[in-house]
């Protein structure tokens, strides 16, 4: 009878089957191209063939650290990464991702017709796409390489947008930051990054917050058009089902009765969603 519903060692079989030398990261063109085998597999992972064969059998358990490479070699979509890290017993980390996320059309076209500023938030908060509106408001957001968490932690252009930083930025976004670092090597190194600077590290260390987002709550920020006073920003968070690991991130006009205290309460204009 015909295997019709496979166990995760056959499946991990498959995935293995489907990735090619090529493909692998740091591959070189020199060696050519060919199946990635166990015994490939075993020096991508830095261990014995033997002990590579009884992981991909199951008949020995895996740790979290060791799915977390065997998802990079193979390049597993964070659906079948989940399975693997159930399937072996361990923790499932908050933050799943493909090794190289793309951005999809689908998504791109949906951000740049917002009627406010938005952007593509990767899972180590890397910025992988944004709309005009962004680029104009926050300019800091079209900068290659540019980071949510390193941008609006550390001193320059992001956080100065940030008004009343300590208070209504630097504490959400260290809580989001926290509870990613518990299990992704990647979002330890930005921690280490962002605490690089004294102020930051000073409140990483003051605070314990550990929520895994802080998206619906309205921050001030410093906007061409509001200054001196800062404009009131209503931060929201989506996350696609068809792409799990990517978030889409707005920046909504927050009405000014909702969002400030009744002793900045001044008569200005309506924050007006811009025409297309």
């Amino acid at each position: 009878m015909p295997d019709v519903a496979p166990g995760l060692p056959a499946l991990l079989k498959r995935w293995r089957g489907r990735r090619s030398l090529a493909a692998l990261p740091g591959a070189d063109p020199a060696d050519g191209d060919g199946p990635v085998t166990q015994t490939v597999m075993a020096e991508q992972l830095g261990i014995s063939e033997h002990h590579y064969r009884r992981l991909e059998s199951g008949r020995r358990p895996m740790s979290s650290d060791v799915i977390a490479e065997i998802s990079r070699v193979l390049a597993l979509h964070p659906d079948e990464q989940t399975a693997l890290y159930r399937w072996a017993g361990r923790p499932v980390p908050p933050l799943l991702s493909p090794v190289t996320p793309d951005v999809p059309c689908d998504l791109r076209d949906h951000i740049a017709r917002l009627p406010f500023p938005a952007l593509l938030e990767g899972p180590d908060f890397g910025i992988l796409a944004f709309n005009r509106r962004a680029a104009r408001a926050c300019p800091w957001t079209a900068r290659p390489g540019a980071n949510v968490m390193v941008d609006l932690l550390l001193p320059g252009p992001g956080r100065d947008q940030c008004a009343q930083w300590e208070e209504h930025w630097a504490p959400p976004l260290l809580a989001q930051l926290r509870q990613g670092a518990l299990a992704n090597n990647v979002l330890r190194a930005i921690v280490d990054r962002v605490c690089e600077d004294p102020q930051v590290r000073e409140l990483w260390h003051r605070t314990a917050d550990l929520r895994r987002h802080a998206y619906g709550t309205t921050r001030p920020m410093h906007l061409d058009g509001w200054r001196p006073r800062p404009a009131w920003v209503r931060i929201m968070g989506w996350q696609p089902l068809h792409e799990p690991s990517l978030r889409v991130v707005t920046g909504e006009p927050a009405s000014a009765a909702y969002a400030r205290p009744a002793r900045e309460q001044v008569a200005e204009p309506s924050v007006e969603p811009e025409k297309p």
